[in-house]
């Protein structure tokens, strides 16, 4: 075997090289893009779930200081739009419901609340079919007054 007729058999070895490694480095660009994609939305999934905590503390808050010291009423259900600038768009849903009956604690009489509210992004809070950026979040607080 002459020279010549290796040198032939040799022919596009660096091409294949070539296209193998575009090959690779596009999967590996591909593979990065839909990561930082993913995170990217896991992120504003997460803002979205804060905010919807905070709307939730906020009307906890208003449905405390409604009970406690506004008109000592226990309001069955209010809803709230929230317009603070990290909230814009957001609300709460307070509902408020007397646990047990009014006890005599002395020659004072105590009755005990529940609070129960739902901070989301939607209005109502409870969609029919929730969308991939509806967040909810929902606390209690009981109080006895």
């Amino acid at each position: 075997m002459s020279s010549l007729q290796t040198k032939r058999g040799c022919r596009g070895f660096a091409l294949m090289l070539a296209i193998f490694l575009i090959v690779t480095l596009a999967a590996v660009g591909v593979y990065l893009v839909t990561v930082s994609t993913g995170q990217g939305q896991a992120v504003a999934q997460d803002v979205q779930g804060v905010r919807a905590y905070q709307a939730a503390r906020a009307g906890l808050d208003w449905g405390a200081f409604q009970l406690l010291r506004n008109s000592g009423a226990c309001a069955p259900f209010t809803r709230l739009p929230l317009t603070p600038p990290g909230l814009s768009g957001f609300f709460a849903e307070v509902g408020c419901v007397q646990v047990g009956i009014t006890e005599t604690e002395g020659s004072v009489p105590v009755s005990v609340y529940r609070i129960t509210v739902t901070g989301c992004n939607n209005n109502p809070c409870v969609p029919a079919s929730p969308g991939p950026t509806y967040a909810e979040r929902q606390l209690q607080l009981t109080v006895a007054q």
